[in-house]
């Protein structure tokens, strides 16, 4: 068969990236034979590594079952996807969950679940959500409306619904902006307790994170973490809040809970939110917790939890830092690197596509970030099955495409 990527744009003109028909491990395979580390998890998404025959077997089972299921009636796959979450992997307390397709479908589902809680309260004056600055929270029109990531809003600015912004990390700054706008109409509060895309690694203190969960208890305003990109292991813990002072309501993860291999999301909360909601009902997503997903998901967590790979990140994960920091601190292009387990991220004195690109050229992927105050960054946050030898390869072509992009700044 012959390989066009051109077909696949749908805006025209040159595709940069490279064909993938394979991968295995921390491997991506490309059609024109090179062998690509994914130095970032894909979109930090990858957990488990590639190639695992055993997810792809366990969708391909649920599909040969039944076919569509209505999202509202339950199968054995969604029932135990369920029930592992609950009992194995959300904190105490979190006994109901939603399916979705994905982390923009999650957090935006958790926006109207803050809407439809102050309902359920006879609250209608309390519509909106607090987002951060920076932050990103996914592409449909209200989550890109809630986050502050200034690339991604260009130009939508019309269709956004005015959601108040706090800073990232000034507790004060907090209590200032619920007090001017009232917390009367403040339905929700929503947060990444690392920041990912908009921020790289921004990791707010513990004072922040204790003012935010205070002042969201004595309004009762309901406080989401999104964990999407920090969810399922990636920084060492089960999700990325129990490393702080910060007590949500409301989880909401996609990426890492498939894996990679399959479109997936999830919103938990806690009992008392969810009994609020008894009366008005909530609705779902055509394909939300379709029966190959979830049973994708099953296998996901299976290995996780078999290979012991959340447990392998808070482990390796100092050494990981530690390697980073060494590396890259006192780089004349690095102006940061900050993170924690297996999710770091170096903020640039430089271009952060031209950093891309030039790792690409040399077969690792690492991730495009940063708005507003953290305009050019780059992510490392790779598969938990990444060894001592493929972490030093991952440094050193970073290391490579640093100093190339720096030498082009100097000849200018």
């Amino acid at each position: 068969m012959t390989v066009d990527p051109a077909r696949f744009s749908f805006v025209p003109g040159p595709i940069p990236y490279p064909t993938i028909v394979g991968g295995a491990g921390v491997y991506l395979h490309a059609a024109d034979g090179r062998k690509i580390l994914d130095g970032a998890g894909g979109a930090i998404v990858g957990n488990i590594g590639w190639g695992r025959t055993e997810v792809a077997e366990a969708a391909a089972a649920a599909m040969g079952q039944t076919g569509y299921v209505v999202p509202l009636w339950p199968t054995p796959q969604r029932l135990a996807l369920r029930d592992r979450l609950v009992e194995q992997w959300l904190p105490d307390g979190f006994t109901n969950v939603f399916f979705t397709s994905g982390g923009s479908e999650s957090t935006d589902s958790a926006l109207r679940l803050a809407r439809a809680y102050q309902l359920g309260k006879g609250r209608a004056d309390r519509w909106k959500v607090i987002g951060r600055h920076p932050s990103y929270h996914g592409m449909t029109l209200g989550t890109i409306a809630v986050a502050s990531h200034t690339a991604r809003q260009a130009g939508y600015e019309p269709l956004m619904l005015p959601f108040p912004k706090v800073p990232w990390d000034d507790p004060q700054g907090v209590l200032d902006v619920i007090q001017r706008e009232d917390p009367a109409t403040i339905a929700g509060f929503i947060v990444e307790p690392i920041t990912g895309a908009a921020g790289a690694c921004l990791t707010a203190s513990d004072e922040y994170w204790r003012t935010v969960t205070d002042i969201c208890r004595q309004h009762d305003i309901l406080l989401i973490a999104d964990e999407v990109m920090t969810g399922y292991g990636r920084t060492g813990l089960k999700f990325g809040h129990q490393h702080f002072p910060l007590q949500p309501d409301v989880i909401v993860g996609g990426k890492g809970l498939g894996g990679g291999y399959v479109p997936i999301g999830a919103v938990a909360a806690v009992g008392e939110v969810a009994e609020v909601l008894r009366t008005g009902g909530f609705m779902y997503f055509t394909f939300s917790g379709n029966d190959a997903a979830c049973a994708a998901s099953l296998a996901v967590l299976d290995i996780l939890q078999r290979e012991q790979l959340v447990e392998r990140v808070a482990q390796k994960g100092p050494e990981f830092g530690a390697r980073l920091h060494d590396e890259f601190s006192q780089h004349p292009m690095v102006s940061d690197v900050r993170g924690r387990g297996f999710f770091y991220g170096l903020e640039l004195r430089c271009d952060r596509d031209e950093v891309v690109r030039a790792a690409l050229d040399r077969d690792v992927w690492v991730y495009p970030a940063g708005s507003g105050p953290v305009p050019n960054a780059v992510m490392i946050a790779p598969p938990f099955v990444i060894n001592d030898d493929q972490i030093d390869r991952l440094v050193t072509v970073l290391h490579d495409s640093l100093d190339h992009v720096m030498d082009h700044q100097t000849r200018l």
